[in-house]
C-alpha cells in the first residue's frame, strides 16, 4: 500500500480509508482460473465520491475503472462492481485512486465463465423455421438504452408487498461486457431496506404475438430473491392489473431449482394458469422463451417445451392475449410469493441478462 491508513470499521475489523488521487494498494499474487469475474468493491465516501482503476501484475493488464458514489459517511457502505475478464494463471491484483475520497472494506471475486467471449447460442429453430427478428437489444454499449428501457422507481411493494426500492442509479443497473447487470443490494434508500432495478418497454418495444426470449443468469440465489422476465398488456395504464393481461416467462423464488411460467387475466374476476420444470440452475445461462400465437400460449427453457396455455378464440375469457403486449425484468426481494425470510448474507446478487429478442412471422 502506498499512501493510505487502515483504521477500525464500524462493523468489526478493519478497512482502508485516507485514500487520495495517487494512492494505491497492491495484493498478493493468487491463482485465477480462466475467464469472466465479477469484481465487487464495497466502499463508503462522505461526499463526492471517487474513482478507482484495478489491475493485474502491477499494471501490465488494465482490468478498467469504477466509480465510486458518495454514500453520506465514511462507514456508510454500499457495493460497486465491475464485469473483467483475466487470463489462467498467478495474478497479483492491484487498485490505483485515480481520486480519492473514499474507503474500501473488502473486494470479492465471482468466477462467471470460462475464458473468451461467452458463445451466444442459436435460437431453438421452430417446426416451420420461418421466425424473422423484429426487435432485440444485445446490451453492447456502455449506458442502458433508453429509447427501449423505462426504468421504474419506487418502493411501493408493487402489488405484492415486495421489500425493495426500484431505482434508475448505477449501482442497480449497469451495461458492461456485453450485458445488462440488475444489481439487488441490501442499503437502506428511499424508506426501505434492500434496493434493486425493474426496466419495462412499455410504449416503446410493443407487439402483439412472436416469440419472445432472453438468455439470463444470476450471480447467486437465496431466500426473498424474485428474478422475473415477463410481459403486460400495452393498455395497462388505462385498464390496470389483471384486465391488460400478464405473461410470465420466466419466474424463480428462493433458492428452488424450479423456473415457472404462468399467465394471468381477468375471467369475470382473476384467473390464472401456469406450469413449470426442474431442475434448472438459474445460476447457469439459460434461454427462457415462449412462443405465442392467436390459438396458444407455449413456454421454453433452453428449447424445452415444459407448459402451453390454450387462448384460440379467447377461450375462457382470455381476449387480453390477443392485444399488444411489453416487456419487462426485474428482481424483487420479498413479497407475498417469496416470503419475508431474506438471506441478508447473499447480497449484492446480480441478473445477468445477454440479450433480449423477439420474432415473428
Amino acid at each position: 500500500m502506498s499512501g493510505v491508513q487502515t483504521e477500525s470499521c464500524v462493523e468489526g475489523g478493519l478497512n482502508v480509508g485516507w485514500i487520495d488521487a495517487g494512492d494505491w494498494m497492491a495484493y498478493a499474487s493468487r491463482y485465477f482460473e480462466g475467464g469472466e469475474y465479477l469484481v465487487e468493491y464495497r466502499v463508503a465516501s462522505l461526499n463526492g465520491g471517487g474513482q478507482l482503476s484495478a489491475d493485474l501484475d502491477a499494471g501490465s493488464i488494465v482490468l478498467g475503472s469504477v466509480s465510486i458514489p458518495s454514500t453520506g459517511g465514511w462507514q456508510n457502505w454500499t457495493t460497486v462492481s465491475h464485469t473483467v475478464t483475466i487470463p489462467a494463471g498467478n495474478h497479483a491484483f492491484g487498485i490505483y485512486a485515480v481520486s480519492g475520497g473514499w474507503n474500501i472494506n473488502w473486494i470479492r471475486f465471482t468466477h462467471l465463465g470460462s475464458g473468451g467471449s461467452t458463445p451466444t447460442p442459436t435460437p431453438t429453430p421452430p417446426p416451420s423455421g420461418d421466425w424473422v427478428l423484429i426487435w432485440s437489444d444485445e446490451f453492447e454499449g456502455s449506458s442502458l438504452d433508453t429509447s427501449n428501457w423505462t426504468p421504474e422507481i419506487g418502493g411501493s411493494g408493487w402489488g405484492n408487498n415486495e421489500l425493495e426500492y426500484y431505482t434508475d442509479r448505477p449501482e442497480n443497473i449497469q451495461v458492461s461486457g456485453g450485458y445488462l447487470q440488475i444489481i439487488a443490494r441490501r442499503e437502506s434508500y428511499g424508506g426501505m431496506n434492500y434496493t434493486s432495478a425493474r426496466l419495462k418497454t412499455e410504449n416503446k418495444v410493443y407487439h402483439t404475438y412472436g416469440r419472445i426470449e432472453a438468455r439470463i443468469r444470476l450471480s447467486r440465489t437465496g431466500m426473498g430473491l424474485w428474478p422475473a422476465f415477463w410481459m403486460l398488456g400495452n393498455n395497462f395504464s388505462q385498464v390496470g392489473w389483471p384486465a391488460c393481461g400478464e405473461i410470465d416467462i420466466m419466474e424463480h423464488i428462493n433458492t428452488e431449482d424450479v423456473v415457472y411460467g404462468t399467465i394471468h387475466w381477468d375471467a369475470g374476476g382473476y384467473a390464472s394458469y401456469g406450469g413449470n420444470i426442474s431442475p434448472v440452475d438459474v445460476t447457469q445461462w439459460h434461454v427462457y422463451s415462449i412462443e405465442w400465437d392467436a390459438s396458444s400460449i407455449k413456454w421454453f427453457v433452453d428449447g424445452v417445451q415444459y407448459h402451453e396455455a390454450n387462448i384460440e378464440n379467447s377461450i375462457n375469457s382470455t381476449e387480453e392475449f390477443h392485444r399488444p403486449f411489453f416487456i419487462l425484468l426485474n428482481v424483487a426481494i420479498g413479497g407475498n410469493w417469496p416470503g419475508f425470510t431474506i438471506d441478508d448474507s447473499m447480497f449484492p446478487v446480480t441478473m445477468y441478462v445477454d440479450w433480449v429478442r423477439w420474432y415473428q412471422r
